[in-house]
This record gives C-alpha cells, structure tokens and sequence, in this order.
C-alpha cells in the first residue's frame, strides 16, 4: 500500500475549485470574510468577527466530493494568526447526517507555518453549533463539502494563510 500523502488541495489551480464563503450574516450577523490566493500561491481565509446582531462566525467551503475511505487522517499546513479554528467535513450520504457537519478544532500559533494532523475518528458531528447526541458516524467514503469556520466567540480581524491540504493513511 502507498503511505504517502494525498493532496486533497494545494490551491494551484483556484478557478477549478468550489470555494463558497457563508458567515454569521445568513443569521443577520455583522462578520465578514474573504478567499484569495496570495503571491506565494497559497490560500487565505481572512476578515473581521463581529459578536453584533448574535453573530461570531465566518466559514469558507469547498463543494467537491472526497473519498477519504481508508484515510486516517488530513494533515494540513497552515500559517495562523494565534485564533483557534475548524476544518470541517459534511458528508452527502444519507438524509440522516445531511445537516450535520463534523468538525476538528485546532490551535495557531501567530506567524508561524505548522502541520497540523488531524484523526479522521476524532472529528465530532455539529448542527449550528451545537454537539447532537445522536449523530451518526462521519462517512468518509461520500464527503460532499469541506472547508475552515472560525467561531468561539473570537471577535476581531483573523487570517490563516493554507499552503496544502492532505489526506495521511
């Protein structure tokens, strides 16, 4: 079996791919957020939280469908701002988990490049925000949607700049 990484995105190629930004606005939220491609052709998600109106969320999606059957976990390479942020999966499968996204949570550190791993069991299933007791198991063989949120109550400007996402055996 082949153990190296598989590149899930390393944003060569931008116009190709499905990158959708939803904020705390579709809630009448005031935060704002932005996706580009810098000068060194990496990604960044970047913009202002603002906790006004019950807002305090900003999220960038991607729409194309993975595999990641027979994955452990994503590895990404990240250069944060100090906040803490998600990536986030959504799988397409049934309609029981339609609504649901499963989420891992994890630390920046302020300037500097990371790779930061992330085990695919230990992803938790959410539904605007709340942790639902009774989800049913990511299915990682129909990942219909994945992508980055910032929440927790953070407010203020962010920036994580992404260089390349993977999938680890």
């Amino acid at each position: 079996m082949d153990n190296r990484p598989v590149v899930i995105t390393d944003f060569t190629n931008l116009a190709n791919q499905k990158w959708q930004i939803v904020n705390d606005d579709v809630m009448g939220g005031l935060s704002d957020s932005r996706f580009q491609i810098n000068s060194d052709g990496n990604a960044v998600f970047l913009g202002d939280i603002s906790l006004k109106n019950n807002g305090g969320f900003a999220s960038v999606r991607n729409q194309e469908r993975l595999n990641l059957l027979g994955f452990m976990k994503v590895r990404l390479t990240v250069r944060g701002d100090g906040n803490r942020y998600s990536f986030r999966l959504k799988s397409g499968s049934t309609r029981s988990n339609i609504n649901y996204w499963y989420e891992h949570r994890f630390d920046t550190i302020a300037n500097s490049w990371e790779e930061i791993s992330l085990p695919l069991n230990d992803f938790q299933a959410t539904f605007r925000g709340k942790k639902p007791a009774d989800a049913p198991k990511l299915d990682t063989e129909n990942i219909s949607h994945f992508g980055f949120l910032i929440s927790d109550k953070q407010s203020g400007e962010f920036r994580l700049e992404i260089k390349k996402i993977e999938a680890v055996r």
